[in-house]
C-alpha cells in the first residue's frame, strides 16, 4: 500500500456479535473479522452505486489481493460493534481500491480490531487493466466527496491503521 494515499473520513455500519460468530471461550472468533468487513464495504457501496451488482453490469469483478487485520481487544456475543470503513484516495488511477477498516465497541468506543484490503478492478474475462475505467473513477470521486464529510479518525489512529503491512 502506497504511503501517498489520503485518508478521508469514515463511513459506519452498525453491527452485532451473533452467537455463531464466537469461539468457545465467547469472544468473537477472528475469522469472522472478514464478515464485518463485507458488511461495512457492501453498505458504504449501495450508497455510493459501487454495489457488486452494479459493477456486475460494467463486467467487472473485484477480487482481494491484499489483506491486513490487527487484533486488539476481544467482542463478546451480543455486544454491539460499529465497523468504521474509509476508501483510501490514491493520487493515481490504477486499477486498485484500498479500504481501511476500525471496528469498535459502540459502548464504550474501545478498538477491537483494525485493517486494510486492497481489491484489483478488472473485467471478469479475467485481463488487467492499467487504470479504471472512467465510470467506476467517476463513482470512486463520489464515494470521496461523501466520505469527506463524514466522522474523521485521530492521527495516531490513521498511523496504527498505516503501519502494518501490506505495502506495495
Amino acid at each position: 500500500m502506497s504511503t501517498s494515499v489520503q485518508v478521508l473520513g469514515y463511513h459506519e455500519t452498525p453491527g452485532r456479535v451473533r452467537f455463531g460468530e464466537v469461539d468457545r471461550y465467547g469472544y468473537l472468533w477472528h475469522g469472522h473479522a472478514l464478515a464485518y468487513f463485507e458488511a461495512a464495504r457492501a453498505d458504504l457501496a449501495r450508497r455510493t452505486r459501487l454495489s457488486v451488482s452494479e459493477l456486475l453490469e460494467f463486467n467487472l469483478a473485484v477480487p482481494m489481493v491484499d489483506l491486513w487485520i490487527e487484533y486488539k481487544k476481544p467482542a463478546h456475543e451480543d455486544e454491539e460493534l460499529v465497523t468504521q470503513i474509509s476508501l483510501l484516495r490514491q493520487p493515481l488511477r490504477t486499477p486498485f481500491i484500498q479500504f481501511a477498516y476500525r471496528i469498535v465497541k459502540l459502548q464504550d468506543g474501545q478498538e477491537v480490531l483494525r485493517g486494510r484490503t486492497r481489491q484489483l478492478v478488472m473485467p471478469q474475462n479475467g485481463t488487467l487493466r492499467t487504470r479504471l475505467p472512467d465510470e467506476i473513477q467517476s463513482r470512486l470521486e463520489s464515494v470521496w466527496s461523501y466520505l469527506e464529510t463524514c466522522p474523521r479518525w485521530q492521527e495516531e489512529q490513521i498511523l496504527g491503521l498505516m503501519g502494518g503491512p501490506p505495502r506495495s
